[in-house]
């Protein structure tokens, strides 16, 4: 399966974020979009996504008849945790099949289990960002889509995510938006 953004236009309040964004995204590829705040990045992936609608241009799928059907593998810039519950309890909430003896397992790679059951408000921001990443795989999706994965994450922490992430990615396009793009060697840039 193959999706297009072609000639892709967006404007928030008169002021112009893409202009003519043309990238083509495939199976078992992945791709970085880099560039300073505001230059369209977040925007790029929602329309890529569907949670955004571009002013002109269009959003073409080639290859895959269930597409309307497709889901995402989402890390939003924002965070959607549930601050009031515990690492355990987000992640596990996330999908009705998922047990907690695999929110444990998954979440065990990057949190010791005290910060697991504490509510996720208490951990550090590199610890809630862990979350939202383990998480966001837990849901069954077509996609991964990660909006600044690695924020305030050491260049260690940074390379045991990405192993990670690799060997969750399969054969799913892989999205990031970066305002850097050094670490991602991996991806193909487009740069906004």
């Amino acid at each position: 399966m193959t999706i297009i953004l072609d000639d892709i236009c967006k404007s928030f309040d008169d002021t112009l974020v893409l202009n003519k964004l043309n990238v083509s995204i495939d199976d078992g590829k992945s791709y970085a979009f880099v560039g300073p705040s505001g230059s369209g990045k977040s925007t790029a992936i929602k329309i890529f996504m569907g949670l955004e609608t571009p002013d002109s241009g269009e959003v073409a799928r080639m290859g895959d008849y269930k597409y309307p059907t497709l889901k995402s593998a989402y890390v939003s810039q924002e965070g959607q945790l549930n601050m009031k519950k515990s690492a355990i309890w987000n992640v596990k909430k996330v999908h009705r099949w998922a047990t907690k003896g695999r929110a444990i397992e998954e979440l065990s790679r990057f949190i010791p289990k005290e910060k697991m059951e504490i509510p996720v408000s208490e951990l550090s921001d590199v610890d809630r960002r862990l979350v939202e990443l383990v998480r966001a795989f837990f849901v069954p999706a077509d996609f991964i889509v990660l909006d600044e994965p690695f924020r305030g994450m050491n260049e260690e922490l940074k390379q045991q995510v990405i192993s990670y992430i690799f060997t969750i990615q399969g054969n799913r396009p892989l999205l990031i938006a970066q305002q850097e793009e050094n670490g991602l060697e991996f991806a193909k840039k487009i740069r906004l």
